[in-house]
């Protein structure tokens, strides 16, 4: 059995490190910022031994900073379950899962299968107030609530397989769909919006996110481009290498267009 996995929450609460950990079991203190997405794949064995079922977890890591909607709402798309991530020391990235987390995932595929993950629990300094917090937000959304540690490898394993039981039982059943409106949000920094559609707009011209985002990261990082502060010399240096790119790909007209469309974004033209 196959299944899409997407870890969400704010930046820096430790969804990379948690995938390494699952992956490959490794642990670096280094902070990298995720840009834009990243797969990784593993299996895992579920169910009981007499029915034994073997699952690989296609594991998408979404880039957390805020404005990256287009990003972000391409990834959760097609997710069969999703583990939401905060860390355990910080109440706000706690409260982003309620507030912009969740309801992304409801608007865009309804209730699929959640596993809520306090990481950092290393760091915790009342872990029995963090075990209780974490069996509220279960109780309230009917589904388990785990305190990990990327760092030693703490109930890392234990939080992807409750997730992956979770789509298990729920293979073959209907997602229940829920109508939200999607809230106003906070405003976003223009070029951090121009950024979001630029890398949005080459991966659905590539096929996806899949072919495109590694690409698009590579050329992120020719340009000097921090996601978290975008500059526009960096922004126009990033359109000009995919344009580069796409001489590989595409015909010279479409190339063209692509590029013009994208710097009338950083211009200032509206989408």
């Amino acid at each position: 059995m196959k299944s899409k996995v997407v870890l969400l929450g704010d930046g820096g609460v430790g969804k990379t490190s948690l995938v390494r950990r699952f992956v490959v079991d490794q642990y670096s203190d280094d902070y990298i910022t995720t840009v834009g997405t990243k797969v990784s794949k593993r299996s895992l064995s579920l169910g009981s031994a007499l029915s034994e079922v073997e699952m690989v977890m296609q594991i998408w890591d979404v880039l957390g900073q805020k404005g990256y909607s287009g990003v972000q709402e391409t990834a959760i798309k097609g997710a069969q379950g999703v583990l939401l991530v905060y860390d355990g020391t910080n109440d706000e990235s706690r409260r982003a899962l309620e507030e912009y987390w969740i309801p992304a995932v409801w608007r865009l595929t309804g209730r699929i299968p959640m596993v809520f993950v306090g990481n950092k629990s290393d760091l915790v300094a009342d872990r029995v107030w963090s075990e209780e917090y974490l069996y509220f937000l279960s109780q309230k959304y009917t589904c388990p609530g785990i305190l990990t540690s990327a760092k030693t490898g703490d109930h890392v394993e234990p939080a992807f397989k409750a997730l992956g039981e979770q789509i298990l039982r729920a293979a073959g059943h209907s997602v229940k769909r829920i109508d939200l409106v999607t809230p106003p949000q906070e405003p976003v920094d223009r070029l951090i919006r121009v950024t979001d559609k630029i890398m949005t707009d080459f991966c659905y011209h590539m096929g996806g996110v899949e072919t495109g985002m590694p690409i698009v990261k590579r050329q992120l990082v020719l340009a000097g481009l921090d996601v978290r502060a975008p500059a526009a010399d960096a922004i126009h240096d990033l359109i000009e290498r995919l344009a580069v790119v796409e001489r590989d790909f595409k015909l010279a007209d479409e190339i063209a267009s692509n590029r013009e469309r994208r710097l009338a974004w950083l211009e200032g033209a509206e989408w």
